[in-house]
This record gives structure tokens, C-alpha cells and sequence, in this order.
């Protein structure tokens, strides 16, 4: 696969647009604001100002996406992988109860030429959301594309775009560690970075959740991408499922990073400084 040397960009819009390269083998997402400011949580489906499909391509409904590919077997294929995507994140993530307010739309343009074509997104980027739809093209970086960004669907969606913006770190952190458990490739560049770069020079977790990877050095964008997906694996492996469902909610409802914590994780850790400790310890094992 082509390796793309610039950064990801996650934007918003007046609605919700986000921009997914692939790196070899990675996908991930940097925030940055179009037209100064963040977006509204969506409250009625829109349309999408990319074009579609050509003519003939197939569709098929599922649970809980609609998707759309040229041949049968594609969409037959592709709508397993988001089933399986989707059961993944809601189980990791904890959220049994959560359901999607509208199908999610998944659109597989036939190659990167069409992908870039009908969408006019540059030539690093692998894949865009926009609304509830996620616009992909079929070729090797698609598995780790799609649950990458399905995942900051999810999160966009259960959390409101203002918190989801917030917590960056989070959000991109859950996205991370969703790509690398979808794909086997994403989950030995991520390792590999973390034993590399991340386990010797760990960035300091006050730095982490306020980092804005715009502008920063490319190791520096790597760096994070790779420390925010282990400390949200580190999070949900060692706390659970169901904690981190929690920890989510209270984020949700406005409580602050350390009282989350304290509230959510009793007995395990009380803030964020606990959770660096803790998680320090793990990477360097």
C-alpha cells in the first residue's frame, strides 16, 4: 500500500466530517475546526455532498447499517465486516443499551481513483464521514479504515459532538484500539510504536489530553495516536467493559476526567495520575 506522509485531519463542519488516511497501515484522526467552530450534534439525517455510487450498484440492510457496494458478494462481505465491527466496539466499549438513533450509511466506492473523485478529499485520505454515513473504497487499508472511524461514529454519537471534541484523546484513543483489534496489521504498528517510542518517552498524561496533534512533528502525531489507543486498551482491559461504559456516561453528563475516574473505578484508581502509574507499569513489562 502506498504510504502517506501527511497527517490524519478530523473536521468539523457545520455537520460532521472527518478524514481518515492510511499510513501503510494505520488510520487515525487529527481535530481540526473548518470554519472556527464545532458542530452541533445532528439532530436530522443529511445529505452527504459527495456523489455516490454509478448506477447498478447493490444495497443491503442490515441491523444496523445500510450498505452499498457494486457487486453482491462486496455488499454481502462489507455488511458482515460492519456487523462485526459494530458487535466489537459495543461490547469493548460497554455500551449494551446504546442504539443508534438511524441505520448508519456505508458507502464502498469501487477504488482510491472513484474514493477521491466523487468525494474530492486529497489523495492521503482513506476514507470520510459525514453525518451518519462513512464513505470508504475497496483495497487493503478498508478493515482498519472502517473500524476506526465506525468507532468514532459510535462514540460521536453516544457522547454529542461537543464532548466527543472535548475528549479528543478519548475519542481517538477508542478508535485506535478498535482499528488494531480489527486488523492485525494496524495492531503491530501500533505495538511496534508503543515499544519504540511511547514505553522510553511516555508523553506526560497533562500533556496527552490537551495535545493538539495539528502542527506538531509527524513522531509527535504518531507518538500519541499510539499512546491515547494503549491507554484506552489499558482502560478497558484492566477496569472492563462495563466500568468504561460508566466512565463514559459520567464524561457524557459533564463530571471532569479525575471524578469520573474516582466514581467509576473504586478501589483501582481515583484519578488520572493513578491511571498513568498504572498504565506505565503495564507498557514497560
Amino acid at each position: 500500500m502506498k504510504k502517506l506522509p501527511a497527517s490524519p485531519l478530523r473536521g468539523f463542519l457545520p455537520l460532521a466530517l472527518c478524514f481518515a488516511p492510511v499510513f501503510g497501515a494505520f488510520c487515525g484522526c487529527v481535530d481540526v475546526t473548518l470554519d472556527g467552530s464545532a458542530a452541533a450534534p445532528l439532530a436530522q439525517p443529511v445529505e452527504s455532498p459527495f456523489k455516490g455510487l454509478d448506477p447498478g450498484f447493490k444495497s443491503q440492510e442490515t441491523s444496523h447499517f445500510s450498505v452499498n457496494a457494486y457487486t453482491s458478494s462486496s455488499v454481502a462481505l462489507y455488511a458482515g465486516m460492519c456487523e462485526d465491527d459494530y458487535s466489537r466496539i459495543m461490547q469493548d466499549l460497554g455500551l449494551y443499551s446504546f442504539v443508534p438513533v438511524r441505520p448508519y450509511n456505508i458507502v464502498i466506492y469501487r477504488d482510491a481513483a472513484e474514493y477521491h473523485a466523487k468525494t474530492g478529499q486529497p489523495d492521503w485520505s482513506g476514507g470520510a464521514t459525514y453525518g451518519n454515513a462513512l464513505f470508504l473504497f475497496e483495497g487493503p487499508g478498508l478493515k482498519a479504515t472502517a473500524a476506526h472511524e465506525m468507532t468514532h461514529l459510535v462514540f460521536n454519537e453516544f457522547m454529542g459532538l461537543s464532548q466527543a471534541s472535548a475528549l479528543r484523546w478519548l475519542n481517538e484513543g477508542v478508535a485506535v484500539y478498535e482499528e488494531s483489534r480489527a486488523d492485525q496489521a494496524s495492531a503491530s504498528f501500533y505495538a511496534a510504536r508503543v515499544a519504540a517510542d511511547v514505553a522510553p518517552n511516555p508523553i506526560p498524561f497533562s500533556q496527552m489530553v490537551n495535545l493538539a496533534p495539528q502542527g506538531e512533528s509527524q513522531g509527535t502525531v504518531d507518538r500519541w495516536y499510539s499512546q491515547v489507543g494503549s491507554v484506552a486498551g489499558f482502560l478497558i482491559r484492566q477496569g472492563g467493559s462495563f466500568n468504561f461504559s460508566l466512565f463514559m456516561s459520567k464524561l457524557h453528563d459533564g463530571a471532569a476526567p479525575d471524578k469520573a475516574i474516582e466514581e467509576t473505578y473504586t478501589g483501582l484508581w481515583k484519578n488520572l495520575s493513578d491511571v498513568e502509574k498504572a498504565w506505565k507499569l503495564d507498557i514497560q513489562k
